[in-house]
């Protein structure tokens, strides 16, 4: 495993390697650098170097951490709040969610905004599934709604919220659901996508058509 080689990386005097270490870290679910990654954030001089190293916390999303997300969660910089969202919504405790509805009432930034009403989905309460579905025809944030979404239906159980979608009036829509689905589709996936393969919008039937053929690959190697 990379993550104990990566942990020494922590120590660098480059702010450029430390930071580029924090956010692997976390990539990689090293839940050890959780102390140093603690640490960089509370006590570099450096904003960005903090930036990444609660990135990396947030990847993590490890309940140890939620003191930690909570207080950024109220932070002046729009990357602490996004990034404390996310580390609250990943520790999976659905307590975070009454900050986190907090917080989200009081949010100006359409982009924190979005990382707050992803990491409410995430802790399973379904207020704002309709909303981030709807950011994925925005053109700021529609790649970051399409991410969330990826990661949200990894769980079977909203997985199957997103079907009733795949009709939505707005192409755009429908064709982003379709590539979520490239990555998270599963058995119950393929009806609702041979249909939408019929689509009267040609990039629409195409990313039908791209899901179609990752799941039944992956279907065939399980």
């Amino acid at each position: 495993s990379a993550g104990p080689q990566l942990l020494d990386l922590l120590d660098s005097t480059s702010n450029d390697v430390k930071q580029a270490a924090a956010v692997t870290e976390g990539i990689l679910q090293c839940h050890d650098a959780i102390p140093k990654l603690q640490l960089m954030f509370q006590n570099s001089s450096d904003r960005k170097t903090q930036e990444k190293a609660l990135q990396g916390l947030a990847y993590l999303g490890d309940p140890v951490s939620t003191p930690v997300f909570t207080k950024a969660l109220w932070n002046s910089n729009k990357s602490f709040r996004i990034s404390a969202a996310e580390g609250l919504g990943r520790t999976g405790d659905p307590k975070n969610v009454a900050e986190l509805q907090k917080a989200v009432m009081a949010e100006k930034d359409a982009e924190a905004r979005l990382a707050m009403q992803f990491a409410i989905t995430r802790l399973g309460t379904e207020d704002y599934v309709n909303t981030m579905i709807q950011q994925l025809s925005s053109r700021l944030h529609g790649d970051t709604a399409q991410t969330y979404l990826v990661e949200l239906s990894r769980n079977p159980d909203f997985l199957k919220k997103l079907y009733s979608y795949l009709s939505n009036n707005d192409a755009t829509i429908r064709r982003r659901l379709a590539t979520v689905l490239v990555y998270t589709g599963d058995q119950t996936s393929i009806a609702p996508l041979e249909s939408l393969s019929h689509d009267s919008n040609t990039d629409v039937a195409a990313a039908a058509l791209r899901a179609l053929s990752a799941i039944r690959a992956r279907l065939s190697q399980s």
